[in-house]
């Protein structure tokens, strides 16, 4: 599978799992300190908003850059769930109710902004106008990576709040 191809399968894996969220439950939260399944689409479209103005601005090529290696380190910090990761700024959901057709609509035109710039652009430059807090400069396919594997890591939180309702 491509990296074009790999992007869509998790973006309509993710549309998908939401979409069959109850919206009984969607804006639901289980306490103060754990974000509902609305706050955590929202936090991903925050977190992804910029992604095609990154892949647009300045770049550098590293030929010597173990691509490969930085996803792998991507992937363990982000499916280890033991580890608390802490957003802030930007990223950060608001706090009011939403709607899921809304978010659903803002993450797919961000997804096809990105899949469209993914097919003409270099994925293997590094993305110098924004350093991400853990992983510093990435290339595109490193930004890609990481919103994937960050998505999936939404998609099991929703989940056991999906299931800790269910049992309510």
């Amino acid at each position: 599978m491509n990296l074009v191809e790999e992007y869509q399968s998790n973006t309509e894996t993710f549309i998908k799992f939401i979409e069959n969220i109850s919206n009984d439950i969607f804006n639901k939260k289980p306490d103060k300190d754990t974000w509902s399944a609305a706050e955590n689409v929202e936090h991903i479209i925050r977190s992804e908003f910029g992604t095609a103005r990154l892949f647009n601005a300045s770049t550098e090529k590293d030929p010597s850059r173990n691509t490969e290696r930085n996803i792998q380190k991507i992937r363990s910090q982000f499916r280890d769930r033991t580890k608390k990761l802490q957003a802030f700024g930007v990223v950060l959901p608001t706090e009011s109710d939403k709607d899921k057709s809304d978010l659903l609509e803002k993450f797919k035109a961000s997804r096809a902004q990105v899949i469209e710039l993914i097919k003409v652009q270099d994925p293997d430059e590094i993305c110098t106008r924004f350093e991400h807090p853990l992983f510093g400069f990435m290339t595109r396919r490193e930004w890609i990576h990481f919103n994937m594997v960050h998505t999936n890591r939404h998609i099991d939180q929703i989940k056991e709040l999906v299931v800790n309702f269910s049992k309510i």
